[in-house]
């Protein structure tokens, strides 16, 4: 089978690799996390989607052997990461928090200085399909910092995207004792392209959302009007808009 053009290939690999562990991302490649990491002013970021990923990451922060972000493992308990109710400017069902109890999710947490945040900040179309959030009395282990009592999280403004009733859990990302169904990207994207699109060439179907901003527009509101906001009785949102 040939090669996937890089658009598509880039759309339907959302969430993208990453390590089962914890690891550092320098020089725009994940390495081993040194034992003697200093997490002092970092500020615990949680990857409910693609930033846990170090190709995502090195499209955000570039190759630079100066930039030293340690990215941890993480359990977090009764949350999944579901798909969003929207598409984002490259094509991809976008990733969103949702209540799920009994789920144990494979998680990873950036942990970002100011000026990573900011970048961050600067990639998470916030105000238009994010917010940033605190949550405090969250459920969550890492695995260098044992139990958590605050992280902070994009949350989708949109929602999580909802099937038949029920929100689908994001395939690549680990989820023990799901409660909902996990379907992956390119099983996501055929789903909605029958659905809003029929009979069109699935890539046809995504390239569409990635050129034409009205379309996206307009698929994306559709998507919207399924959808269920994530709420956490713990939660400030610190910015709405940039």
């Amino acid at each position: 089978m040939p090669p996937l053009p890089d658009d598509i290939a880039r759309a339907l690999g959302y969430p993208y690799p990453r390590p089962a562990g914890s690891f550092l991302f320098s020089g725009g490649a994940a390495q081993d996390l040194p034992p003697e990491t200093d997490f002092g002013g970092r500020i615990p970021v949680l990857a409910c989607g693609s930033n846990g990923s170090p190709v995502q990451l090195l499209r955000k922060y570039g190759t630079s052997p100066d930039l030293h972000i340690p990215v941890t493992a993480a359990k977090l308990h009764d949350i999944c990461c579901s798909y969003s109710a929207h598409f984002s400017g490259y094509g991809s069902v976008a990733a969103a928090l949702h209540a799920a109890p009994g789920a144990i999710t494979n998680a990873h947490i950036t942990w970002l200085n100011e000026q990573e945040l900011t970048r961050m900040h600067e990639t998470e179309a916030i105000g238009q399909n994010y917010r940033f959030v605190r949550m405090d009395g969250i459920d969550i282990s890492c695995t260098q910092h044992g139990t958590i009592d605050t992280v902070h999280a994009y949350i989708s403004l949109h929602g999580s995207l909802l099937l038949d009733g029920s929100p689908v859990i994001l395939g690549g990302i680990g989820c023990e004792g799901a409660p909902f169904p996990i379907l992956d990207q390119q099983a996501l994207q055929s789903h909605l392209r029958d659905s809003l699109a029929p009979g069109m060439d699935l890539h046809d179907f995504i390239r569409q959302n990635i050129t034409d901003a009205n379309i996206r527009a307009k698929r994306t509101s559709l998507l919207a009007q399924h959808a269920q906001v994530f709420d956490h009785l713990g939660m400030t949102t610190l910015l709405e808009q940039v």
